[in-house]
């Protein structure tokens, strides 16, 4: 479905893909899923979030690639001290003991880092 003004994509399916992309293409494959979407009027993201059943996850995409991870580092600490009331310092320095990162493309124009923190240590305010 189209829709005019959601600035939305989603695409390009892997059945499989190592981390980085490392030549450009991955396990390619047709794809159906279920998404669930939440639009929040008067409220922006700078980067793009994503929300598993067990990670918060920002995306920083850049070059080079340490702005890539900061843009996604920036992104998750802010998310966490402003939707589960960690201070920012506090949750800076979680991210450096407990969270995770991927690099998701390495290959295009723009390196693409994936910043996850787990849901396990959240409670939300």
């Amino acid at each position: 479905m189209n829709v005019p003004g959601t600035l939305l994509f989603l695409g390009d399916g892997h059945a499989a893909q190592g981390d980085g992309e490392v030549c450009g293409v991955a396990a390619e494959v047709p794809t159906k899923g279920t998404l669930t979407i939440d639009v929040i009027k008067n409220r922006t993201v700078a980067t793009p979030r994503v929300e598993s059943d067990e990670f918060l996850m920002s995306i920083g995409s850049a070059r080079p690639m340490e702005d890539a991870a900061r843009i996604a580092f920036y992104d998750l600490v802010t998310w966490l001290s402003t939707d589960y009331g960690f201070e920012r310092l506090e949750a800076y320095q979680l991210c450096s003991q407990m969270a995770k990162v991927r690099l998701a493309n390495m290959v295009d124009i723009l390196y693409s880092v994936v910043a996850k923190f787990p849901k396990r240590y959240l409670t939300r305010d």
